[in-house]
Order: structure tokens, then sequence, then C-alpha cells
């Protein structure tokens, strides 16, 4: 497998989280991970996406340390605790990406991870709405792409962004219908697909992958989660990425040195890097 990883030079990951404390849990930490199994491989870069004020401030700590690292900042659905907080929190959000010269010294790319999650139970939809159309009307005002996170909310999560068509960005990890993804493709969108694409029960995923174009499509970790087969389950690093690029490589019918091409060309493209 070593040796696997070794041909991969060039492989963008569109979506990680190297601040997790599950590096600290499960492994010797982050750093060392970035340093012996991601940037010395040949990765050609990271996204390191925040989702609320504190691990926004971690993700732009680690991007100092690397070169080839980037940040997003946002604030995930899931962080959404009440109605109070709102006011402060985007407050907070502008004044990371208030002007170019501080989001070029930060290495801010992205609005993002932001979204709808209505998996578990309790959530509380008006108010991620509310965080979510703030964000995006942010992104519109300072010219920026958008990370998305959708979670079992796929028709709202189409529905508000086709509400600012001057928005454009990526839909991460896409588990939403081909139909869809077609939609968003034909609007200049992005679609992502991470580990789940090497999953045996990916059947969705897949046909997804096979009727969007490959100038689309990113492939990212979601790092430390949703390792792909057969790692599925372990912490996951960018390091492990050429498994889905190899996946996706065989949908399409094509080399893996141009999967690697086209979705590192796609994230720099879309990410103005």
């Amino acid at each position: 497998m070593e040796n696997e990883i070794l041909t991969v030079t060039g492989l963008f990951d569109s979506h990680a989280h190297y601040f997790d404390r599950r590096f600290e849990q499960e492994t010797d930490g982050a750093d060392l991970i970035l340093e012996n199994e991601v940037f010395s491989k040949g990765i050609e870069g990271v996204i390191n996406i925040g989702t609320n004020s504190k691990t926004n401030r971690l993700c732009i700590e680690q991007a100092r340390k690397y070169d080839k690292m980037f940040v997003a900042v946002g604030i995930h659905p899931e962080d959404v605790i009440c109605t109070e907080n709102i006011e402060e929190d985007i407050k907070d959000l502008y004044s990371l990406v208030d002007n170019i010269e501080k989001r070029k010294k930060n290495k801010i790319v992205a609005i993002g991870e932001i979204g709808l999650d209505y998996h578990y139970e309790g959530y509380q939809k008006q108010l991620q709405f509310e965080y979510f159309k703030r964000q995006l009307e942010l992104a519109a005002e300072l010219d920026m792409p958008v990370v998305i996170h959708d979670r079992d909310a796929h028709g709202d999560c189409f529905d508000i962004v086709t509400e600012y068509k001057n928005v454009k960005g990526v839909f991460h990890s896409f588990s939403g219908s081909a139909e869809m993804a077609k939609e968003l493709v034909k609007r200049d969108w992005y679609i992502s697909f991470s580990g789940v694409l090497t999953f045996k029960n990916a059947r969705k995923t897949v046909e997804v992958a096979e009727c969007i174009p490959l100038e689309k499509i990113l492939i990212e970790t979601d790092a430390p989660y949703l390792a792909p087969h057969p790692y599925r389950g372990r912490i996951k690093h960018s390091g492990l990425m050429y498994l889905t690029a190899q996946r996706l490589a065989e949908i399409k019918s094509t080399s893996i040195e141009n999967v690697i091409s086209a979705t590192s060309k796609n994230a720099k493209d879309l990410f103005r890097i």
C-alpha cells in the first residue's frame, strides 16, 4: 500500500478537518500524519475546513505550518445552537474574511462548512436556515466560493443555494440523487466524493459519479472520517485518498492519472489557488 500512495503525486484533498480530536486520541497527532503521510507523499493541496469560531481559528493556525494547506471558515449546521448567538457568530465570521489582504494572510479560500443537517432528532430547521442564508449572503458580498454540508436535507439545500445565483461552490461528500447532481452541475456547482465512493453499498453515489462530467468533480477525505474500503472505520488522512481516485477512475473508464490531474485542477479553479 505504501508504494501505491507514492504514485499519487498531485492529488488535492478538497475537504478535511485536521483539527479534529480523533487525531490526538487515536494517532500520534495530526502534524506527524501531515508531515509523514500527506505532504511528503506528494499531496498537492488540502483544504482544512472549519465548523465554528474555535475550529475556524484552529484551521488557520494549522495552515500556517504548511505551504499546501488552505482554509475554509464557516458555521456548520450541527454547531448552530440558539437564536441569540447568530449576530455574534456572523460578526465573528465576517471579521476573519472582511478584506482580501486578511484572507490572503490567513489562506482563507472559501466559506464553509455551511448548510443543513436533518439527521439527528431535535434539529432546529428554521435556525439552520437563517445561519445558512446569512453565510451565503456573506459569500455573495465577498465573491467567495462555499463548501456545502447537506445531510438528509437535499431538497431544502438545493432550493436555498439556487436562491443565490451569484454564489458557487461544492457539495461535499455528496449524498443526493443523480438528478440533483445534474441540476447543480448545470448551475456551475461542483460535486465532491469522499471514501464513501469505495463502499460496497454505495450504488447511489456511484450513479452520481457516472452521470456528471469529470470537469465538475472534486475528491476529498473528510478526514478523519469516511475512510475508504478496505480502511473503513479507521481514521482517515489525505494519503489514503488514492483509493477514492482509483475508484473514480474505474467508474469513469479513465486512468487514475487523469482523475488526479482533473480533480486537482478543479479544486484549484474553484478555490482560486
